[in-house]
């Protein structure tokens, strides 16, 4: 089975409140190298880097207790992704592999 190189995660009405705060990647994890995941003794792993579909990219690791990208700044973070986005129920944001620790980070807008 090839790798997988894209994930979509829809927003619903019962994950906008988290999906505006956090990016859990627990579901598809497999899309990051492993060593982007923050190591047991707490230190943070290899960041990767997001470039988002509004000129901004997000330079993160994973944090390994909750599986959640760490960078949630409202200023180059996924707190900015979010809030520049309007996020709402019925969109769908869109992670796609473009290279080894690089991504495409996008909002797919229900019209």
């Amino acid at each position: 089975m090839p790798p997988k190189l894209s994930h979509d995660i829809p927003v619903t009405d019962d994950t906008l409140w988290f999906l505006e705060r956090y990016l859990n990647v627990f579901d598809f994890l497999e899309l990051f190298p492993a060593d982007a995941v923050s190591k047991t003794d707490g230190s943070p792993g290899m960041p990767v880097k997001l470039m988002t579909d509004l000129g901004f990219s997000i330079e993160s690791d994973i944090d390994r207790e909750k599986m959640q990208l760490r960078n949630r700044s409202k200023l180059r973070g996924w707190c900015r992704f979010t809030s520049e986005h309007g996020l709402r129920v019925g969109d769908t944001i869109r992670l796609e592999k473009t290279g080894d620790r690089d991504f495409s980070l996008s909002l797919v807008r229900q019209t």
